[in-house]
């Protein structure tokens, strides 16, 4: 029956009278066939707390309805573990990650098992979208989208097996969206699926998964194009597009053939390109900075030398330009107060891409350029510290060697070199620490000493990587 909000034993349904009004729902369930609109209205008064931040009384209201209501519907007390879900996944990025995202995904299986998809097929798909997002969530390494952090095999297998539950979660919520006619849940669910897939295509030690994974991750992505029209939905395309443009990047890195590699990185160019036509420094200027470092890091993959036997062949200068100024651009709003860990990030990119433009250093401008890198490298190891991020660390420090390497063929060079040599042995120390630390950790966890030592072999191996790539 409909409920008007003027109905006696829902008035003011907040706060402390919340409970008042689940009382008398308890004594009159047992004699009315069923109060299912008075308890969702219960619940979106709940909604309100929650909206306005504060998620721990709307939980206690949640609660009391589970807790007071005697025989509840199922798919009422499905929806209510669904709300808890999402107070609990919106306060994981207030605090206590883990502990919340596991609370969401408790509360989105409950709401699964309870919401029966042949009866309510929306509300069913709506709670397999929530689980999903929020195992995405949880398969962070605290890492967000930048590189992955080292992990060790149990973490990395924890994680995979997070986003493959959440893929199928997401899997099921399009098969009900599109029997629904859904199309814009859809496209939102299309959405989360490609980042499920590009999360997991970090995790994957083979190559052709890796591959398999991106390319899944792509499709995804153009399918939510297709709903997400610029006219219509302008933010919500430019979301995808700049998803899309990390796919397409990542693609590029792992795939060999030159034509491909190239044309995947004008398409990952064209993807970041067409997201800042809404992402605006004035109207977002955090998810502008974002696509701008996204450009750059682009640009410089479309821009770098090729290797061919003992000759270097220098890619055209004018995409390293506008790769640096896409950076200089991002740091307006990524400043060492406001956002220190992505300034460091940052400064460290624009580094690398003023020594890749310096090329084989022969003039005086290849001279300032390699300056500029080296203040870039020491402004962003202000923030990537030794104690705080050892392997960030030893990034900026190798790439820091390279630019004074570089800097000794024109001018100084006994000097230079100096600064060359301390800046690897310092990207040593840092790795060779943090390998010595893992294998230490290994240990203490009862594990055989010779797999510690096995992990930090690896661990050197992908500080000689590291290495290249800042070279």
């Amino acid at each position: 029956m409909a409920i008007e909000m003027s109905s006696p034993w829902i008035a003011g349904p907040v706060g402390a009278a919340a409970g008042a009004a689940l009382a008398w729902i308890a004594t009159e369930y047992k004699t009315r066939k069923t109060y299912r609109n008075v308890i969702l209205l219960l619940a979106k008064s709940a909604d309100d707390f929650a909206g306005a931040g504060q998620v721990e009384k709307a939980l206690s209201i949640y609660d009391q309805i589970l807790k007071d209501v005697p025989r509840l519907e199922p798919a009422v007390r499905g929806e209510v573990r669904f709300r808890q879900g999402l107070s609990h996944y919106g306060q994981s990025f207030e605090g206590a990650r883990e502990t919340n995202l596991r609370r969401a995904v408790e509360a989105f299986e409950d709401a699964i098992r309870l919401i029966k998809p042949e009866k309510h097929p929306a509300e069913h798909a709506r709670a397999q979208n929530g689980l999903g997002v929020s195992l995405v969530r949880l398969s962070e390494a605290g890492g967000g989208w930048g590189e992955p952090s080292v992990q060790d095999l149990e973490q990395r297998g924890k994680g995979k097996d997070d986003l493959k539950r959440a893929i199928g979660a997401f899997e099921e919520a399009l098969r009900l969206y599109s029997a629904e006619g859904k199309l814009q849940e859809h496209a939102q669910t299309k959405n989360n699926l490609g980042d499920a897939y590009l999360l997991l295509s970090r995790l994957e030690e083979d190559d052709l998964e890796v591959v398999s994974d991106l390319k899944k991750a792509i499709g995804a992505y153009e399918e939510a194009l297709a709903f997400r029209t610029a006219e219509v939905h302008p933010e919500d395309r430019a979301e995808t597009e700049n998803s899309l443009g990390r796919a397409l990047m990542a693609l590029a890195q792992v795939e060999e053939e030159g034509e491909m590699r190239e044309e995947l990185l004008e398409r990952a160019v064209s993807s970041f390109k067409a997201a800042l036509e809404v992402r605006t420094a004035d109207a977002h200027p955090e998810e502008w900075a974002e696509t701008q470092t996204l450009l750059g890091q682009a640009l410089v993959l479309e821009s770098e030398p090729e290797v061919s036997g003992s000759e270097v062949h220098w890619a055209d200068r004018e995409g390293l330009k506008m790769a640096i100024e896409a950076y200089e651009e991002a740091l307006a709003v990524r400043t060492r107060e406001s956002r220190p860990e992505e300034y460091a990030e940052t400064k460290n990119l624009l580094g690398r891409a003023l020594v890749i433009l310096s090329g084989p250093a022969r003039g005086p401008e290849d001279a300032a350029n390699l300056k500029r890198a080296i203040r870039a490298f020491e402004e962003a190891l202000a923030i990537r510290t030794l104690e705080a991020s050892p392997m960030d660390y030893a990034e900026t420090q190798n790439n820091l060697g390279i630019a004074y390497r570089n800097l000794s063929r024109l001018e100084d060079r006994e000097e230079n070199l100096e600064m060359s040599i301390l800046a690897y042995e310092e990207a040593l120390r840092a790795r060779s620490g943090y390998a010595k630390k893992k294998a230490d950790e290994k240990v203490e966890r009862g594990e055989e000493k010779a797999e510690g030592k096995e992990e930090a072999g690896e661990e050197e191996g992908e500080g000689e990587k590291l290495g290249a790539e800042g070279e």
